[in-house]
């Protein structure tokens, strides 16, 4: 590898599509919003699908159940298995990873909702001097977390004190204290002594709180302070909304700390009020904390394009796939799910020549989202200056793992096993097979077609599953191996066991020229054309032949933050939308 090899990020993103056109047409109002067909009558197409699914690169897909942790806190997994009729466990592909797959594909294709949706508010470290000066930063315990919108939390506003100099090397990066209760000696306002918390020996010492954080970021200034919280007996307390909580939770998704994920009860933070007001603008557990975006996640999305909420008004995917209201109101009387009309077996193994693989994963990266200059356009273009306040900033669209003709292992193992890794005992090779059915009620031809070419995808497509997508697993080709149809008449005039009768190709393709034909006559332009498809095609697709694929680094190994400050300082370059990303990154 040379500074002239360029690469692809593992990922892109597959562009939503707009002012589609209005058609009393049935296949046209069924690529839109509208009510489902019930399920007490047929009044569609019902039948099953017999699938083949073959490993072009090593899967792995993991059975959560049996995790094994060594005493460095390194995990191992094992690939999912199903026991079969001789009490004999095989390898297998659970249904709700195959159903993960297929809604994902068929939403992009068919323009529905994003159904796995945070539309709260994301945030990021800016320098001290960006931050609101108009209000103080205060010290608070968290007395309470909010239950509901109707029930907020409570913060109590505490008293810091820096620890002090000779103790700050016992606490300094011992995050593992934070909220300790210790003893301090105060004089003067300052901590002149530190002890372990002791009712019986606290004469002349009060009660506090320890605030002590993680190492900082590589590269940046080290700390010189860690604190201590005391209550002077304040009774000022504030209000902790549960948009403001939430809103955290959504900004520090990817927080290395478990703890700092999910504020609890006891737990010590810095936050900043609302002018003139006693509740809890934006807090977070170091004073230089994420700072909240003006913005939402949800509004830089249309508003057709969150998830469902309207029984009567689902999307394609919601009305095929099933919904669930997300937050379920309080009228008992409004309807709040829709079973699915597509179910989907495991995924039983085979064909499997070679052996296992068992070997430690390199470290997965974890979501960036506020690399804005990744994951948003503005105005339907690229551009590396585009933040989530940007007049006209929007979200690219819906997040997919490239597909990569071959796994290196070079980029895909690690011999070091610690925290940041894992170890996977079974992987599997590519040449392994699987089969498994999809049985469909009540489908129109243009929802059958739609749900046909989310399974076959074009010549040339794969879809993503499982674990270490980004390092070039989970690559699998899935072929229809017989599509049967019900005989409505015959089921209930005969007394034969098999009433689903065999489809032929021609009807197949047919179905699927459906749904083709209507996604042109309500998005005008002819399939392959639309930037929803050519996304895909891009993203699930061979990469171009001179391009690696990986994640963003430069040529020193193990300083992929170094890339992150060099384009930011230097290259400033964006992410291409994923049709047009042909050269990709320089190193």
């Amino acid at each position: 590898m040379s500074e002239d090899d360029r690469f692809l990020n593992p990922y892109n993103f597959v562009r939503y599509l707009t002012e589609g056109k209005e058609d009393d047409r049935p296949e046209i109002k069924l690529l839109g919003r509208c009510a489902p067909p019930p399920h007490d009558r047929f009044v569609g197409l019902t039948g099953r699908i017999e699938c083949e699914l073959e490993a072009v690169t090593p899967i792995f897909v993991s059975n959560s159940e049996f995790v094994y942790k060594d005493s460095r806190e390194h995990k191992s997994y094992e690939f999912f298995k199903l026991m079969d009729k001789n009490g004999q466990k095989n390898f297998a592909i659970p249904s709700t990873t195959l159903r993960g797959i297929l809604r994902s594909v068929f939403e992009a294709a068919t323009n529905s909702c994003f159904s796995i949706f945070d539309g709260g508010v994301l945030g990021k470290r800016e320098r001290p001097e960006n931050y609101d000066r108009t209000t103080n930063l205060i010290a608070g315990l968290i007395l309470e977390t909010p239950k509901s919108k109707d029930r907020p939390g409570q913060v109590k506003e505490m008293t810091s004190y820096q620890l002090p100099h000779r103790d700050f090397p016992r606490y300094r990066n011992m995050f593992q204290l934070n909220g300790t209760k210790i003893l301090v000696k105060i004089t003067n306002r300052k901590v002149i002594d530190v002890k372990e918390f002791n009712e019986e020996n606290s004469e002349g010492y009060v009660e506090g709180y320890l605030k002590t954080s993680d190492k900082g970021i590589p590269g940046q200034t080290q700390k010189r302070n860690e604190y201590v919280f005391v209550d002077h007996g304040s009774s000022t307390n504030y209000e902790l909304s549960y948009d403001t909580y939430q809103n955290y939770i959504i900004a520090n998704r990817n927080n290395r700390q478990d703890d700092t994920k999910y504020p609890k009860p006891g737990h010590t933070i810095w936050f900043r009020p609302e002018k003139n007001q006693k509740k809890v603008k934006e807090f977070g557990y170091a004073q230089i904390y994420r700072k909240p975006f003006s913005k939402s996640i949800g509004e830089l999305l249309p508003e057709e394009f969150h998830p469902c909420t309207d029984y009567d008004n689902l999307c394609q995917a919601c009305r095929v796939f099933g919904w669930v209201y997300q937050n379920p109101p309080k009228d008992l009387e409004k309807k709040v799910a829709y079973a699915g009309r597509v179910k989907i077996s495991h995924a039983k193994i085979t064909e499997n020549e070679d052996p296992p693989l068992e070997f430690t994963l390199a470290i997965l990266s974890i979501p960036k989202p506020t690399t804005a200059y990744f994951y948003l356009l503005r105005n339907g273009k690229e551009e590396f200056s585009v933040k989530y306040d940007t007049d006209k900033a929007q979200l690219r669209g819906r997040k997919f793992y490239r597909h990569q003709e071959e796994a290196e292992k070079q980029e895909y193992k690690r011999e070091v096993k610690d925290q940041q890794n894992r170890t996977i005992r079974d992987a599997l090779k590519s040449g392994a097979k699987f089969q498994f059915t999809v049985e469909f009620d009540n489908l129109a031809p243009v929802e059958l077609g739609a749900l046909l070419w989310a399974i076959k995808l074009e010549d040339g497509m794969y879809h993503k599953l499982g674990l270490a997508k980004p390092l070039g697993f989970g690559s699998v080709k899935i072929s229809i191996l017989s599509i049967r149809k019900l005989d409505i008449k015959e089921r209930y005039s005969s007394y034969a066991k098999e009433v689903l009768k065999e489809i032929p190709d021609e009807k197949t393709t047919e179905w699927i020229d459906s749904f083709k034909q209507a996604m042109r006559d309500k998005y005008g332009k002819p399939f392959e054309e639309l930037d929803n498809i050519q996304d895909l095609k891009a993203i699930l697709s061979k990469p171009p032949s001179d391009l690696y694929v990986n994640y963003p680094r430069t040529l020193k190994p193990g300083r992929n933050f170094e890339w992150f400050q060099q384009n930011e300082k230097y290259g400033k370059i964006p992410l291409k939308i994923a049709a047009e990303d042909t050269e990709g990154f320089p190193y």
